[in-house]
C-alpha cells in the first residue's frame, strides 16, 4: 500500500485546484472550487475573497470535504475518473504570520503574478485544510480508505462486502 500512498500524495500535490464542500450557518450544503497549494504534511491552502459565498463558514472553522479529481480531458472514462476525497478541519491563516509568509511564495511559484494582486486585496483570506481521513479511487475495484495521523494507513475496499481488506 506504500505505492498507493505515494501515488495519491503525488496526485494531490500536482493538482492546481480543489473542490470544496461545506455547509452554511443553516446547514445548507455549498460546493465550490479554488486554486490550491499542498504542503508536505498534506495541508491544503487556498486564498479566497470575503465576497465568496462560502467564506463565512470557513471563517467559523467549519469542517469541509475536499475533492481532487482527474480532469475530464485526461481520463479514459468519465465513470472512473481518479479522485481523492478528504474530510478536513479548517483554520484561517492570519496575514503577517509565519505560515502566511511561508505559503505566499508557494502560491506565487504555482500561479504567478495574480497572487501579488490577491494578497494586496484586504478581502482575501488564506485558509488551511488539514485532512483527517479520506478515500482514493483510481478505477473500478480500486478504492482505498486513507486513515491515521500521517494519512498513511491505506486499506483496499472490497465492494462485494463493503469492508476494508
Amino acid at each position: 500500500m506504500k505505492n498507493i500512498y505515494k501515488e495519491y500524495f503525488a496526485f494531490m500535490k500536482k493538482a492546481k485546484s480543489v473542490y470544496i464542500s461545506s455547509v452554511d450557518e443553516n446547514t445548507k450544503p455549498e460546493i465550490s472550487y479554488s486554486p490550491c497549494v499542498v504542503d508536505d504534511e498534506k495541508n491544503v491552502y487556498i486564498l479566497v475573497s470575503d465576497l465568496s459565498k462560502r467564506t463565512s463558514s470557513l471563517v467559523q472553522g467549519r469542517n469541509v470535504s475536499l475533492m481532487f479529481i482527474e480532469p475530464e480531458d485526461q481520463c479514459e472514462d468519465l465513470y472512473v475518473r481518479i479522485r481523492l476525497i478528504f474530510e478536513c478541519s479548517t483554520k484561517q491563516i492570519e496575514r503577517k504570520t509565519e505560515k502566511w509568509n511561508e505559503q505566499i511564495p508557494v502560491f506565487l511559484d504555482k500561479f504567478g503574478d495574480i497572487i501579488n494582486i490577491l494578497k494586496s486585496l484586504r478581502d482575501f483570506k488564506m485558509f488551511c485544510f488539514s485532512p483527517v481521513s479520506g478515500s482514493y479511487v483510481k478505477g473500478f475495484g480500486k478504492a482505498y480508505t486513507i486513515e491515521g495521523g500521517a494519512l498513511d494507513q491505506i486499506s483496499h475496499v472490497n465492494f462485494s462486502t463493503n469492508q476494508k481488506m
